[in-house]
């Protein structure tokens, strides 16, 4: 799985897909607004952009309408997500490789978004780019954004580094960096979508998950065998995961995720600026090689995602 899209070139076309919920107005285009300013794009929004059928941007077949003209359009080198929530799973079997295959290009989101990016990296042979939905970007960083560009635009980033956290089982390993939202991985175990974690390090991130359900789902990965041969892990945020007001006393989500991960024994560190808090999250390339330093909490970048 070695192929490359070529990168995104100043006038280039990008399109703008929703395959999952439906996208609130006003942050999509104060995001659509930073996207223009900061990449120089002819910009093509999904027919489906402006749809709601229930928790969806539209019904199963418009989604996936939409998904399949992005991918199969010759000029685009780069689809970024609107926004996550919930649907792309239901799309995956439908999904035609062949698109993407016959015009390579990245895939950019992240949350909700995991499913499509294992779909290209396991389907069509793709790398991805595990970073900021469209709605996120109006309230990004910076550092963020240039980070974004840099990946699209066929740059290895800079290193990603983390003063706070955790580190476990220290050392330097190199692997396949699989970016994932954490619960959307568990709901791709066991099938044909889930992508191979021998030899890969893999970096989460979750939202809106009570500490006892992140047990759940490292328990159904550790025990299900999906990360056994598994380099090194690095986590993002755990935003909002935490027990409501008034419930019962637990261990913290980060507790958890210690716990749970230490049996590994491969290097873990946690506390990386990546996921759901809407003030950081750094584009991650995904199905490329990385090296983590445990021991200096860096994640170092070492080819791109692109052909420049």
């Amino acid at each position: 799985m070695t192929t490359l899209p070529a990168a995104h070139r100043p006038g280039g076309r990008i399109h703008v897909v929703a395959p999952s919920g439906p996208v609130p107005a006003e942050r999509f285009d104060r995001g659509l607004r930073v996207l223009r300013r900061h990449l120089d794009a002819d910009l093509q929004l999904a027919e489906n952009i402006h749809e709601q059928d229930g928790y969806f941007a539209g019904r199963d077949a418009l989604r996936l309408q939409s998904l399949h003209t992005a991918f199969a359009d010759p000029d685009a080198r780069v689809v970024i997500s609107a926004r996550g929530g919930y649907g792309a799973t239901r799309l995956l079997g439908a999904l035609d490789p062949s698109r993407l295959q016959e015009h390579p290009k990245l895939l950019v989101g992240f949350s909700d978004i995991t499913a499509l990016l294992c779909w290209a990296w396991m389907r069509a042979g793709l790398p991805s780019i595990h970073g900021p939905v469209v709605t996120g970007l109006s309230t990004a960083s910076p550092e963020d954004i240039d980070r974004l560009v840099d990946l699209v635009s066929g740059q290895v980033p800079a290193p990603l580094e983390t003063t706070e956290g955790t580190v476990l089982h220290g050392g330097t390993v190199e692997g396949t960096l699989i970016a994932a939202n954490l619960e959307v991985l568990r709901s791709l175990v066991g099938t044909r979508y889930m992508p191979p974690l021998e030899r890969a390090v893999l970096a989460i991130e979750d939202v809106g998950e009570r500490p006892y359900r992140i047990d759940r789902t490292l328990t159904h990965l550790l025990s299900s065998g999906a990360l056994r041969g598994i380099r090194g892990v690095v986590v993002g945020q755990l935003h909002s995961c935490e027990e409501p007001a008034g419930g019962q006393y637990g261990p913290t989500a980060h507790e958890v995720v210690v716990e749970r991960l230490s049996m590994l024994g491969v290097p873990v560190v946690t506390g990386f600026p990546f996921g759901h808090d809407g003030k950081r999250n750094a584009a991650l390339p995904f199905g490329t090689q990385v090296r983590l330093a445990a021991d200096d909490c860096t994640l170092m970048f070492l080819e791109p995602v692109a052909q420049a």
